[in-house]
């Protein structure tokens, strides 16, 4: 019984094809992307969860509640911090930073060959101690956590032995050169799992790093974060008491931070600093993911819904058939379940299909290391099958008891109920959720990239076009600091040069506090700061507010403000704190010569931050050119061709400001790809179901339409006729998404301390754009309505 029913439904798809294929292709497109967001949400969702501790593994935060009364949550903490933990607290059993080394040169042997291979690692290098490895469980291919306690081993993952060796095999034993003078032995190879925070290539004892013999309480730097393993069944909070005393204990009087934990499994669902080595992900993030897998998977079945009560028309005569033949309403659901069920089993399949293609691009938008591996899990079989029940049901309901209430009599006479032209029936409504889901993703894409335009353009306070940052070798290299400079300089394409610590704008900024005019009170703000030269100012054209830049000097030190800084001092006037003391660190100690006009140290995304700029020659390991500008290709040729005349054997590596400006907004850039990805399904969707609600009415209203004609309509007041509910249709769409869009997009553009205004022609633009669509959709079925023989729908009356 069952298989005839199977039979007669893939006859009848297979005699209705442009039907067949319109539904597998507007469903198979739904079930796609609501199956790769699934499968992304199941990896962010995911890291760190394979941990047989993770839930007693926590990451120490440092929370300043500095600046007025503005508390800042860091993720670093003081350098001597992982050293005393266990000693001063019981319930930690084991602790360790978890150091990033960034900008490591890396030189490797090569056989029968006194050269090296060189590799430059930006940011897999940290240094951690033995303890870290009863926290986290990596799969050692070869040693083991203890060799980490030697200061000369190294243990590298899997793929960065591979990379550098051909076979990771061959690493073992290898001595490998890390910067200038640290020769170590590859004494471990670890197996690192894609999804977890700790995203190291190698890591060094930390032993071997500065930071050891660091005694400095009060500094804090964003590359230094520890994590803590509790004792079982600790109980956290009166660790966090414990946390907080210590910090008394140890911070200098006049320091008010304060340590606290944060849970592993928060540390990538979070809003707080992310990880120093992986990128985060916040929970509103993944909700507004679910909600849109959710709205596209919806506007799916809509179509399907749609798309199916439009063949009514044409099955009445069937189902009429059946019932006269002794068929009943529910042998005729259960047709039309079985025709769902095997459209939806075709769409799930293909979606699959179009899933494994779209999910590393999809990753790549995101910024996500996803690999094609995630599609084939249990859980995306469970997830699928989920799906394939839930949408058979919610598709297949409404038409199916549209079809099985059909009245015989009337089938058969060619005769089914027409519905009212005025009014909204519940096919219609559903046309409306449609595009006003479509309509409020197109407005939000539109101030997204709005938002993007304005981080793009807005000035920043100092010039960043033509500009380019080196980092500069260390050691007895820095010594030819001044002779690269004078090198430099000779340059025709070459306007300036300054050495600095970091370029205005930068991501790793480090935080201090320092001593104003001999007040104890200004040690309770905290200020970025920057050692830069003479050169600094007038290269990146950064106005003064008041008194002068500082001198070509290294002997005698002097300290700019910025506005923002003045004003948290307690002074209205850059004037009145010219020719004050500072002092830093007890030992930096100098004047107030000037006051800058202000510049983002961070991010539009953020506030002006208090700044603090000094002439430092020593730290100035960061080398900024401007360009003329007349030929970038060229002028970089020069550049590094000078670069390997002084320094032969350091790789040449550079970084133009304004990309280095535009990293600071790549969760932004990822979010106005995805919603332009998104609105572009929504839109298409969207476009279906209208084309099947089109092609109901052109069908129900084919008679209508031949008296008109004969009676003298022409093709354009058909057109219109048709053309007007749709327009009614997407207006009522637009009333509704405008207070939806508004709302979510207000509250989206408040995270930022700078943003775009919510113009009521964004929000037109977007209603129009989707009439557009929308009439383009309906055009075929009307004229093809309007130019259709009369004779012809005449005949049988």
């Amino acid at each position: 019984m069952l298989i005839n029913y199977f039979k007669t439904a893939f006859r009848s798809l297979r005699r209705n094809r442009v039907y067949t294929a319109v539904n597998i292709l507007g469903l198979s497109a739904g079930i796609a992307i609501c199956l790769v967001i699934f499968v992304i949400i199941r990896f962010e969702t995911g890291f760190d969860r394979f941990h047989t501790k993770q839930d007693r593994v926590y990451r120490v935060m440092t929370k300043m509640g500095k600046n007025n009364g503005n508390e800042t949550i860091a993720g670093s903490v003081a350098v001597p911090l992982p050293g005393v933990l266990t000693n001063e607290i019981p319930s930690i059993a084991a602790a360790s930073p978890f150091v990033q080394v960034p900008d490591m040169e890396v030189k490797l042997p090569q056989e029968n060959s006194l050269l090296h291979k060189t590799f430059k690692e930006k940011k897999g290098v940290f240094a951690v101690v033995p303890a870290f490895f009863q926290m986290v469980d990596f799969t050692w291919l070869a040693g083991n956590p203890s060799v980490l306690a030697d200061r000369q081993a190294l243990v590298l993952t899997r793929e960065t032995a591979t990379r550098y060796f051909g076979d990771w095999k061959k690493a073992l034993g290898q001595t490998i050169q890390l910067g200038i003078d640290m020769r170590l032995q590859v004494s471990g190879i670890v197996e690192r799992p894609v999804n977890t925070e700790f995203q190291f290539d190698l890591l060094i004892p930390f032993a071997a790093t500065p930071y050891a013999t660091n005694d400095n309480w009060a500094g804090l730097s964003s590359v230094y974060q520890c994590y803590v393993l509790l004792a079982p069944k600790a109980d956290v909070a009166g660790v966090d008491r414990q946390l907080a005393q210590l910090a008394k204990k140890y911070l200098p009087a006049d320091m008010k931070n304060i340590f606290f934990l944060q849970p592993l499994q928060d540390v990538h669902l979070s809003q707080m600093p992310e990880n120093i080595a992986a990128h985060g992900i916040t929970p509103d993030r993944v909700r507004a993911m679910w909600c849109i897998a959710g709205f596209i998977l919806l506007i799916a079945c809509i179509n399907f819904i749609n798309l199916s009560t439009a063949q009514v028309v044409q099955r009445s005569r069937e189902a009429g058939i059946r019932k006269v033949l002794g068929g009943n309403p529910g042998q005729l659901r259960l047709q039309f379940f079985v025709e769902t069920f095997i459209l939806v089993l075709f769409s799930c399949v293909l979606g699959f299909s179009l899933s494994a293609v779209m999910v590393q691009p999809l990753g790549m938008i995101l910024g996500i290391p996803l690999p094609r591996t995630e599609l084939f899990q249990l859980t995306t079989g469970v997830f699928l099958l989920v799906v394939l029940l839930a949408v058979t049901l919610l598709s297949g309901i409404y038409p199916a008891i549209v079809l099985a209430r059909t009245n015989p009599v009337s089938t058969l006479k060619n005769r089914l109920l027409q519905e009212r032209s005025n009014g909204f029936s519940l096919r219609k409504w559903l046309v409306i959720f449609q595009f006003m889901v479509a309509q409020a993703l197109i407005i939000g894409t539109l101030i997204i990239v709005k938002q993007m335009t304005f981080f793009r353009t807005a000035s920043m306070g100092f010039e960043k076009d033509y500009i380019v940052d080196l980092p500069m070798p260390g050691g007895p290299l820095g010594a030819k600091r001044d002779l690269f400079h004078e090198r430099l300089l000779r340059l025709p394409e070459v306007a300036a040069v300054s050495f600095n610590t970091a370029p205005p704008a930068s991501d790793d900024n480090w935080w201090t506090d320092f001593k104003f005019d001999n007040n104890p009170k200004s040690a309770t703000l905290n200020a970025i700061h920057k050692a830069i030269d003479a050169a600094y100012l007038p290269l990146f054209r950064i106005p003064l507010a008041a008194g002068r830049n500082v001198t070509a000097t290294d002997s005698v030190r002097e300290f700019l403000l910025n506005e923002t800084l003045v004003k948290k001092l307690g002074y209205h006037q850059p004037e009145e704190v010219l020719n004050k003391p500072i002092e830093m660190w007890g030992f930096m100690k100098g004047m107030v010569v000037g006051v800058v006009k202000d510049f983002h140290a961070t991010s539009l995304k953020e506030a002006v931050a208090p700044q603090l700029l000094f002439n430092f020659k020593e730290p100035c390991f960061n080398a900024t050119v401007r360009l003329t500008g007349t030929d970038l290709s060229a002028a970089m040729r020069s550049v590094e061709k000078t670069w390997d005349e002084v320094y032969p054997d350091t790789p040449f590596e550079y970084q133009f400001l304004d990309d280095k400006i535009a990293g600071f907004y790549t969760h932004e850039m990822q979010l106005s790809s995805l919603y332009r990805l998104f609105a572009g399904i929504a839109i298409f969707l969207s476009c279906l179901g209208l084309y099947g609600l089109a092609s109901y009415m052109a069908v129900q209203r084919v008679k209508e339409v031949g008296v008109r004609k004969v009676l003298g309509a022409t093709v354009a007041n058909i057109v219109i006729l048709f053309s007007r509910e749709f327009v009614v249709m997407v207006a009522v769409a637009f009333v509704l998404a405008v207070p939806l869009a508004w709302y979510f997009l207000h509250q989206w553009l408040r995270t930022y301390a700078y943003s775009v205004s919510l113009h009521w022609w964004i929000f037109a633009a977007g209603g129009i754009a989707a009439l557009i669509i929308a009439m383009a959709t309906v055009s075929f079925h009307a004229l093809r309505a309007a130019m259709a023989n009369p004779v012809k729908s005449l005949r049988g009356e």
